[in-house]
Order: C-alpha cells, then structure tokens, then sequence
C-alpha cells in the first residue's frame, strides 16, 4: 500500500509541474464591426486581452489603426483577407504596429493612407508608414494577408525570427517588404508586385527567402545591402528594372530561381563570396559582378544569351559563361538544351 500511495503522490506531483510548464491556450475574444461579439473594434479586444489570447476578427470593415503589445494571434474568421478589412483613420500612423513577441496576424486585408515620402533613406524611416510595422518583436508571424495602398506594405525592424507566409503586397507607394536589422527571419510564398521597389534587406544575416513571386517592380525588385548568410531558392523575379541588387554583401547562396523579363537582371556591387547556382537568366542584361564571387557548384546557371555549345548533349555548355573576367566571376558549368532543375544535385539524368 505505501508504494502504491507513494507512486500516486508522484503522479499527483509530475501532473501539477507539467500543467505548471505547459502553457495555457488563452481565451479566445471575438470582434464584429457589427455589434454580435464582444468587441466591436480590434483595439478594444488587445485592451482587454492577455498574452497567449486569440482575436477572432469576424467579416467587416474596420477603420482604425491598431498598436499590438501583447503577445496575441490576431485572425480573421474566414481565415482569408476577402471579407476583413482593416483601413487606416490616419495618415500620421501604420496600420498594425505590433511591438510584443509572437504576434500572429492572419487573414486579412491591409489598407493604408499614404503618406507619400518619395524616397527611403535612414532619416526618413521613422516617418514611413506601414501596412504593417513589426517593431523590435521577436517570432511574430504573417500570414494570408493582402497589403495595398502604404509607403511600405510590411516593415520590420529588429524584427529576430519573424515569418511572412502567403502574403500579397501591391500597389504600395515605395516597398513591399522592408527587412532592417534583422536575423533568422523566413519570408516564403509571398507576391510582391507593382510596387516602387519589391523585397528591400539591409542589415541582416541567416534569413531565407523562398518561393517568392517578385513582379513589375519601378525599380530594384529583390535587394541585399550589407547581408549575409541568407538563402535565396526557387524565387521567380520578373518584369522589373533590376531583378536582383547585392551591395556589400557576402555569402548568400541565390539558387533555383528564375530571373527574366527585366532590364539587368542582377549586379553585384562591393559583394563577395556569394554562390550563385541553378538560376535561370533572361533579361536585356543577365548579369553585373564586380566583386568575386561563384556562379556554379556541380552546375552552374542558364543564361539567355550563352552563345557556347553542348557538343555531347549533357546540359552542361562545353565553354564558360564569362560574367566579369577581370575578377573571375564564370560560370564554368553553364546549363543549357535541359530543364534547370533536371542538371541539380539530386536529381540522375538517364
């Protein structure tokens, strides 16, 4: 009998301490612009929440702008950005400016007032208005959300482990996406199109970009100025002035996307150890490198304009891909006659 009390006082402590250790799920409190929930404004529901609560955003029109500083997931009903609409009543604030750690924003759209600065510099950041503005939070998340009509569609800011998912970011006056200071961040399926610029990093290291659709950008549609250690695959960036801009930065890997349709569609400028692998290039001008860096590993890139041949029918050109002979930047595996992605690792060629 001792042994059995002993081991049922046991279970009694090892189930208190794991209920202690496990967080809790938090309340779920509801908002409706028509008056059927508790809240009626998404501001009133943050007031009155706790950490760990859920913002259920039913279907309506909600003109305000919100501050989040509490570690909340804020969603709409529908879970899509169709029927919740979140519209700026001020030109002089972001739409959502979120400063708590693991905000979760999902399924909505995003309309602001623009401010219309012209351009960006470090001066003029403090000024910009966002869709929304991820300000010195950590593990906030993004999600199926559409952002039109801001200086900037998403701004984050020492923004440590965020992800965007799913985003459509369009007809913003300046940026897309603005990525500052920030580390470990994942932006993935995300549309970025008809903006002045696309998906702008400065700043920031070991972040990953993947299955991005960058288009019909004014300007630069992907840009990296002071970055490293940061993955860039399978992104398709088209129909822009300049696809891809490294400035002073060093080794990113940029495989496995496609570039075409812009006018240059990469140049490297003061960038050095960067690898470049299994991307597509078809633009007025494919390529600019006056740093040193790599542009194959087992394969190398197809080029539009490659004027080599493939004499026995491997998909590898028999001559280089000369970029910039002066700081060796070839491609001495150019791809050519077969799809890109039947010539990378992984994949066996019969």
């Amino acid at each position: 009998m001792k042994i059995i009390k002993l081991l049922l006082n046991l279970f009694v402590i090892l189930f208190f301490l794991g209920s202690a250790a496990a967080p809790g799920a938090g309340a779920t409190l509801t908002v409706d612009d028509s008056g059927d929930a508790n809240y009626t404004t998404i501001q009133e529901a943050i007031d009155n929440a706790e950490d760990g609560d859920t913002i259920l955003v039913y279907p309506g029109i909600y003109a305000e702008n919100v501050e989040v500083y509490k570690e909340l997931s804020i969603v709409s009903e529908s879970g899509e950005s169709e029927n919740t609409f979140i519209i700026s009543n001020s030109p002089e604030a972001d739409v959502l400016y979120v400063v708590a750690d693991n905000v979760t924003i999902e399924g909505f759209s995003v309309l602001g007032v623009l401010s219309e600065t012209g351009s960006i510099s470090d001066a003029d950041w403090p000024d910009v208005l966002a869709g929304v503005f991820i300000d010195g939070a950590e593990g906030c998340r993004v999600s199926n959300s559409t952002i039109i009509g801001n200086d900037v569609g998403i701004f984050l800011r020492e923004a440590n482990g965020a992800v965007l998912y799913s985003n459509v970011l369009t007809l913003n006056y300046w940026d897309g996406i603005d990525l500052i200071d920030s580390s470990g961040c994942v932006l993935s399926d995300n549309v970025v199109a008809r903006n002045e610029r696309g998906i702008y990093v400065e700043g920031s290291v070991d972040n990953v970009l993947l299955n991005n659709i960058i288009s019909t950008i004014t300007y630069e549609a992907l840009t990296l100025l002071e970055c490293s250690n940061s993955t860039l695959e399978n992104n398709i960036i088209t129909g822009s002035e300049l696809g891809v801009y490294f400035e002073r930065s060093v080794s990113n890997i940029m495989s496995n996307s496609t570039v075409e349709w812009n006018y240059e569609g990469i140049f490297l400028s003061n960038s050095t150890e960067n690898l470049f692998y299994g991307n597509e290039f078809a633009n007025e001008i494919n390529a600019v490198d006056y740093g040193t860096n790599s542009w194959n590993t087992t394969v190398g890139n197809s080029w539009s304009d490659y004027a080599g041949e493939d004499s026995d029918g491997d998909g590898i050109g028999d001559t280089p891909y000369v970029i910039n002979e002066s700081t060796e930047s070839i491609d001495y595996l150019p791809i050519t006659g077969l799809p890109v992605s039947d010539l990378l690792p992984g994949n066996n060629l019969t």
